[in-house]
Parts: C-alpha cells; sequence; structure tokens
C-alpha cells in the first residue's frame, strides 16, 4: 500500500513539473522567440529528469521493507543523483554560451515549485 501511494506521488510530482515546464516554454516561445523557449525547454527537462532519476532509484524494487538505515541511504543516493542530472544540464548548457540564462533558470525555478506544489496542495 506505501509502496503504492509512492509510486502515486512519484507520477504526480514529475507530471506537475513537465505541466508548469511546458507553460513556461509555451511562454518564453511567445515573448521571446525560439531560444529563449529552448532554453525554458533544457532548464524544465533537467528538472523532470532530475526527478525521474529519483523515482528510479527509489522505487519499489531498490527500497524493500529492510532497515531505516537502508532507506535513508537510497533516498540519499537518489537525491544525489537527482541533483546530479540537473546541474550535468546546466552545467552542459554554460558550456555551450547559446543559451538564454534568465529563461532557464526561471524554467527550472517553476518546474521545482511543481514538487512542492504537490507534496503542499495537491498529495
Amino acid at each position: 500500500m506505501l509502496i503504492d501511494s509512492l509510486t502515486s506521488l512519484y507520477r504526480k510530482v514529475i507530471s506537475v513539473q513537465a505541466i508548469l515546464g511546458t507553460a513556461v516554454v509555451l511562454i518564453a516561445i511567445v515573448f521571446d522567440g525560439n531560444l529563449a523557449a529552448l532554453s525554458a525547454f533544457i532548464g524544465a527537462l533537467s528538472v523532470v529528469a532530475g526527478s525521474m532519476a529519483y523515482a528510479v532509484l527509489a522505487r519499489k524494487s531498490q527500497v524493500v521493507a529492510v532497515s531505516a538505515g537502508h532507506v535513508i541511504r537510497r533516498h540519499a543516493l537518489a537525491e544525489v543523483a537527482k541533483w546530479m542530472v540537473v546541474l550535468g544540464a546546466v552545467f552542459g548548457a554554460l558550456s555551450s554560451g547559446w543559451f538564454a540564462a534568465t529563461w532557464l533558470v526561471a524554467a527550472m525555478c517553476v518546474a521545482l515549485l511543481g514538487h512542492w506544489l504537490v507534496f503542499l496542495i495537491i498529495r
């Protein structure tokens, strides 16, 4: 039962982050063009991909009814993997030099707010 609710929660978080990221991409393309939209897409995609990495590492087959220490270590590893994915995408965009930083960061922030929106409001 708990595993099913966690899977449902992961799906909600990823879905809301994707929806919010898509909204920022659409706003960027309307107000600032293709480069801004691509930058916003990379920002939102990095957050969604990071959340997916977290969900994969913390899924049922990885977190079994064992000690609390094992569960905490597994979730800590998933959190580190999530941030490595996000930072990898951001540093990749930084190294290219072509992106619109404002839209990339805006999309990341809005997509990250989706995480809290699900936990605090939607549940």
